[in-house]
This record gives structure tokens, sequence and C-alpha cells, in this order.
């Protein structure tokens, strides 16, 4: 039977999602424990294939487990088996014909930005050591919301046969001595959240002087910022139909 369960992943010691040929990747740990809790090989797709560094808190895959087996059980025995810094929760039967990746809808990313040293956040947020126009950072933001062709922010090495995406939401808020850059969108392309982050950063302290929009419009990569440390961000979530 098809199953689904969400994951949440401190990412600083993996490789990334994806399965490696020698490093160790979130998605090998995980058929790993299932493996050993079924007792037969364990295959699992997951929503989205974060980088190396990158965190998750409902990130969502699904597997093919026996008829037979009590789930609960299941999810138990998974996580006493999984290292301390992976959790699988939610785990529950979903139609057959139902994907990770190709059911959902949206997908909700945070990136937090430190503006002081934050030792409980040192693995979690991105330090800035120059100073900031938050106003202008926001003001940019809403040049994300709608459909564009992300041509620009897409690194080398993506595999995407088309560069459009649908953002719905692009917001920064703060959290006491954090700032978190929160976007949320139907998909995402290689690097495409680090890479915007990085740029906003730039506009933000005057390091590039075009607008976000302007960039977008110019489809070239050449005009991109920095690209944002991954330990700054996390898969907050993905959404579907189907699932809790």
């Amino acid at each position: 039977m098809r199953c689904f369960c969400r994951v949440e992943y401190d990412g600083t010691q993996y490789s990334g999602w994806q399965v490696q040929n020698k490093d160790r990747s979130v998605q090998s740990t995980l058929e790993e424990a299932f493996s050993t809790v079924t007792r037969i090989p364990c295959k699992i797709v997951g929503a989205g294939r974060t980088d190396a560094g990158v965190h998750a808190r409902g990130q969502g895959l699904h597997i093919d487990l026996p008829q037979s087996a009590d789930l609960g059980q299941c999810e138990t025995s998974v996580n006493a088996v999984l290292p301390n810094d992976i959790g699988i929760y939610n785990l529950q039967k979903v139609s057959d014909d139902f994907h990770a990746r190709y059911s959902a809808k949206q997908r909700c990313y945070k990136y937090r930005i430190a503006t002081r040293k934050m030792p409980l956040f040192k693995s979690r947020a991105y330090k800035l050591t120059y100073t900031i126009d938050w106003n202008c950072l926001r003001k940019n933001c809403t040049f994300l919301i709608g459909t564009h062709d992300f041509t620009a922010f897409c690194a080398a090495g993506s595999s995407a046969k088309s560069m459009l995406c649908t953002v719905e939401k692009a917001e920064l808020t703060q959290e006491n001595d954090l700032y978190v850059f929160t976007i949320v969108a139907d998909r995402f392309l290689y690097k495409m959240v680090r890479s915007i982050v990085g740029t906003l950063i730039d506009i933000s302290r005057g390091n590039i002087s075009m607008t976000l929009d302007e960039i977008i419009q110019s489809k070239k990569r050449a005009l991109v910022g920095q690209t944002a440390p991954a330990h700054g961000l996390v898969l907050d979530y993905v959404t579907y139909d189907e699932v809790l």
C-alpha cells in the first residue's frame, strides 16, 4: 500500500536529500531505517531535493509498504532506528496514484537571518555582519508575487524544463533579533530560494543597484547576487489536497 509521512530533519550532517554515491543523505538514511523495520528493501520519494546543509520541518515523502503493516507501530519503530537529527510523523495510507512530488500543490520555505551572534541559531540562521535596509528588502519581496520566469535565479546543473514558477507569498517578518524571509510557490528551481535571498541582501546593502523585478525580467544569471548559505534555509511545509 502507498503511504505518506512528513519528515523533519537537521541537514547539517548530510549531503542533501537525494541519495549520493558515497556521501550520507537524508533519503538514504530514511530508506535504511524503513528497510530495517520492515525487513524488505524500501525506496522513498520526497517532495523536494534539499541541498547539503538545508533543513526541513514538513518535507513530504511517499513509500510503498506491505498491506499488513501497522502504520502506528511502523512510525514508532522507524523513529527509534533513525538518528536524532531525522524524524518522521503522520505516517498514513494514501491513494495508489499519490506522488509526494507531483501531487504537491505548494511548497513553503523559510530563511532566517540573524542580526547578532546567536549561539542557539548557529546552524539555523545566517548571521549578517553588515547593515541592511530592511524596508528596501521588504519592498523588493513584492516583486516576487505572481508567475514569473526565474531563469536568473536557477543555478547551473538544473534539469528543469520550465523556469516558470508561481509565487503566492513572499514576505519578511521579524522575530526579536531574527528576520525571517518566507516564500510560498507551486515549485522552485535549483538553489532558487538561496539565490533570491542573497540577491535581496545585496540589493538592500547597496551592492546591487537594480531592483529584484529588473533582475527577474533580465533572465540573466550574471546579474544575481550572492547565493545565501544553506544553513539558514528550511523547507517548512509541503501542501497537498489529499493528506494532512
